[in-house]
């Protein structure tokens, strides 16, 4: 509910008195009326300041008088009566959602829907308690969800109560100290290692073959892959500067836009492939379009990966091409699409056996100053 400001407006006229040693002002105090969602008279204390350097007391006082008039002549004002449904509808959305790129919007939305309208979305912001976020993010962790989606749950409901706070709907973010319960540990997606991506390569070909060497080499989300176009294959790299989400081409992911080096052997193969159609697209369907991700082709070649590597995925070649790129981590981040070398190193590098094996053995040679034949001896 909104809360309305009162027909009659109590007078007052509070004086400006100065405040602060540092940097002085002028601040005045007063009182905001209200009716509640319950039609009780309420109000809030509020203050203003100017500083002493740009008003005198005067002008200050002056200020202050038309600001409180304003106060009470204004619009309605916001209430914590207003349920978080609501506020969700009329002023998170439309405020949050134009900053939110690739498939976030659909992601958010849907989170919300699932885990957080059904139990806050009747609720007033103002009747919503710490402990009530604590006590449903503990049965989400009871229910088997894993700590993504907790610690998203937790976020979003954090971001909605920042922005209440901010524009004047509650007083408090009781979200702030809301810590993120212990949950069941979940299995991350593993990086391919290098004799499972030849396996992969030497048992494809055609289309397929092509998607998972892309896919491995550069690093690319599968929606950055099916929104790619002859004019994307540069003479200095591929340009991934669009994606498919949820059937639409826009911006990838926080609208990163990004080169990525390519190897010559790819660049042939890629030049190859174009002379099999004339579409702008590299992979067009048979109509000319973009592919969905969700259309049957593409799952079919999933499909047929995982006859030879049983667990593979699109997202985990992300994860290999992280994992197994050796050059500057900066340059790694770059061709991922991140900002933060540290998040890529946290997120999609993984520990290889194979890579311990090699950094030992190296370590010995480099250590070792007695040979293993002398030591025997």
């Amino acid at each position: 509910m909104v809360r309305f400001s009162m027909r009659r407006q109590k007078s007052q006229r509070p004086k400006v008195h100065a405040a602060g040693t540092r940097d002085p002002v002028w601040r005045v105090q007063y009182r905001e009326y209200f009716v509640d969602s319950a039609g009780q008279e309420q109000f809030h204390h509020r203050s203003h300041s100017w500083s002493q350097d740009t008003h005198t007391k005067k002008q200050a006082q002056a200020a202050a008088d038309k600001l409180i008039l304003e106060s009470q002549q204004g619009p309605v004002k916001a209430d914590g009566g207003m349920s978080l449904d609501g506020f969700w509808r009329t002023i998170y959305l439309p405020i949050r959602s134009r900053k939110w790129t690739g498939a976030t919007f659909p992601t958010v939305t849907n989170m919300y829907r699932n885990h957080i309208l059904p139990v806050f979305g009747s609720v007033a912001l103002q009747d919503i308690t710490k402990a009530a976020i604590q006590i449903h993010l503990g049965r989400l962790v009871d229910a088997g969800h894993g700590k993504a989606t907790v610690e998203a749950v937790r976020i979003r409901l954090h971001s909605i109560l920042a922005e209440a706070l901010d524009n004047d709907f509650v007083l408090k973010n009781v979200c702030r100290r809301v810590e993120t319960p212990t949950c069941k540990p979940t299995a991350e997606p593993r990086s391919l290692t290098e004799a499972e991506v030849q396996m992969l390569w030497d048992g494809t070909s055609g289309r397929d073959y092509i998607f998972w060497r892309i896919l491995i080499l550069t690093g690319a989300r599968i929606g950055e892959v099916l929104a790619l176009e002859r004019a994307d294959l540069r003479p200095d790299g591929l340009m991934i500067d669009e994606a498919v989400v949820c059937g639409k081409v826009k911006l990838p992911k926080r609208n990163k836009t990004r080169l990525a080096a390519l190897p010559e052997s790819l660049r042939a193969e890629l030049e190859e492939w174009l002379t099999s159609h004339d579409n702008r697209l590299i992979f067009p369907t048979p109509r000319g379009l973009v592919y969905n991700r969700g259309r049957k082709e593409i799952h079919d070649i999933a499909k047929r990966g995982r006859e030879i590597i049983p667990d593979v995925t699109f997202r985990m070649c992300r994860s290999t091409f992280a994992t197994l790129f050796q050059g500057d981590e900066a340059d790694r981040s770059s061709i991922m699409g991140h900002t933060d070398t540290k998040f890529t190193l946290e997120r999609y590098r993984k520990p290889l056996m194979e890579r311990r094996q090699k950094s030992v053995e190296e370590l010995d040679r480099r250590l070792k100053v007695v040979s293993i034949n002398k030591r025997q001896a």
